[in-house]
Formats: structure tokens, C-alpha cells, sequence
């Protein structure tokens, strides 16, 4: 029976007691980590599975991602997940997500670009049949881009190394995963406060794969009101840099 090509797909997940942080709600992170499942899920439901992309070698990676929280969503709470894939341009697809309570209350909304790649390394052209499966509503879309921000003079990195755990099938560390070091590197440096403000807004764009066992270092620092962040390699090559406005942050200058 074929499948029907109903916009938007959805899905159901209820929040974990291991996805919670120490105030009880679930941490950013774990809705990317829905909205990635949710992606794989649209794509099978549409004849184009796991197995799909993995006899073809194309796979894709995350490049940019609008994220807004709305509003807490704790242990045991049902989560009305949706996605559509509302444009495509050459090697890129951009999906509209929401999560709701299932009574409708917004929880959190993001905007994901996705690059298609041969082997998780070169980007590929997406092939025409997706849009046939795929329909969208914008049509071709331009990539968004994040200004990349610097910290002040003299700020000291922090080292990190990605985990084995952090690594996904594809050896480098699954882009959630980038969610955490960000709320991490901000509570270091001060922003209790910022990482469980209700609304907050993340903004992240994805530079360079980093694969289990790296080596690396970031930082993070507020300038009027929003926090900022970078991960780099040793030579200061960019992994990902990123840009978090929650509450008034409690302190300035990087850690």
C-alpha cells in the first residue's frame, strides 16, 4: 500500500527521565535529537530509507539550525513532533519542525538545513526524484548563514575531546551532540541562566565534521546580551560557531 504523501509528518515521543537535566525539563539537545529521528522516519515512510542511502552512499549532515524553546517539557510528557520539507536548492533541503504538547502548547520550533553528501565528505547534487517525493513549499531555497563572531583579545579556549559515545554511524560526532558542548561551554563561563530561559533562541552553523577522538577546544562568551560560542581544532580550523539568546547573562568574557 503506498504510502500517502500527507505534509507535515509526524510523530509522537515522550521525554525520558535520562533526557532531563538537573531542573527537570528536557535538555535543548534531545529535541534535535527527535526532530533527526523524525527526519529518518519521513524519509523511510516515502520509499527511502536507512539502507536506501547506505547502498547509495549519500548521506546527510546538518549545515545550519534555527532553534527556539518555547517552553520546558519535562519527564514522562508527551511531544507531538511534525516536519516538512519545505525547499530545496542543489546539494541542500530545508525542513520546518514543531513540537507541541499534545494538547498544542508550543515546546520548541526549528529550522534545519541539511546537505546531502556522498560519504559524509562532498556535497551532491539531491536527485530529481526527491522532489517528487519530497513536495515542498518554497521551492528552491537560498542557504541561510550565520556571521561568524569572535571573542575578545586574549580569551582562553578550553580543550574537549570528542567521545566515542558522540560518535555517530559515521564516525564523527553526531551534531546534537555540538547542542550540549554549547550549553556547556556557557555555563562555564556564566550563563546559568541563558541555557533555561523560556523563550531561547539557538543558532548554529555546522563548518567541519569532527571524528570520535578529536582533539579540540571552545569558548564561549556573551557581548550585550547574547552568548556566543566557537569550537575549534589546536589550528583554530572552525568546527562550529554559535549563537544563544536566553536571560540576561549573568557574566561576560570566555572561558
Amino acid at each position: 500500500m503506498a504510502v500517502e504523501r500527507v505534509l507535515p509528518f509526524y510523530q509522537t515521543f515522550r521525554v525520558r527521565y535520562e533526557e532531563c537535566g538537573p531542573d527537570g525539563s528536557a535538555r535543548a539537545s534531545v529535541y534535535l535529537r527527535y526532530l533527526q529521528e523524525l527526519a529518518f522516519a519521513h524519509s523511510a515512510a516515502l520509499g527511502y530509507p536507512l539502507s536506501w542511502y547506505e547502498a547509495n552512499r549519500l548521506f546527510w549532515l546538518v549545515r545550519r539550525i534555527h532553534l527556539v524553546v518555547h517552553q520546558p517539557a519535562g519527564y514522562g510528557a508527551d511531544l507531538l513532533c511534525t516536519t516538512q520539507v519545505v525547499g530545496m536548492r542543489r546539494v541542500m533541503a530545508r525542513r520546518h519542525n514543531t513540537i507541541e504538547r499534545t494538547g498544542g502548547a508550543p515546546v520548541a520550533t526549528a529550522v534545519v538545513d541539511w546537505i546531502l553528501t556522498q560519504n559524509g565528505e562532498a556535497p551532491v547534487r539531491v536527485p530529481d526524484e526527491f522532489a517528487a517525493a519530497f513536495p515542498t513549499s518554497e521551492g528552491a531555497v537560498a542557504p541561510s548563514t550565520l556571521q561568524e563572531s569572535y571573542p575578545p583579545s586574549g580569551s582562553a579556549r578550553a580543550p574537549l575531546r570528542i567521545r566515542a559515545s558522540d560518535a555517530d554511524a559515521m564516525g564523527h560526532a553526531n551534531h546534537t551532540v555540538y547542542l550540549d558542548l554549547l550549553d556547556d561551554a556557557v555555563i562555564r563561563a556564566g550563563g546559568d541562566t541563558a541555557v533555561t530561559a523560556y523563550p531561547r533562541t539557538y543558532d548554529l552553523q555546522y563548518n567541519a565534521a569532527a571524528p570520535s577522538g578529536a582533539d579540540l577546544r571552545d569558548l564561549a562568551w556573551c557581548d550585550g546580551g547574547t552568548w556566543y560560542y566557537r569550537l575549534e581544532a589546536p589550528s583554530g580550523a572552525l568546527h562550529l560557531h554559535a549563537r544563544l539568546v536566553g536571560a540576561s547573562p549573568a557574566a561576560s568574557g570566555g572561558v
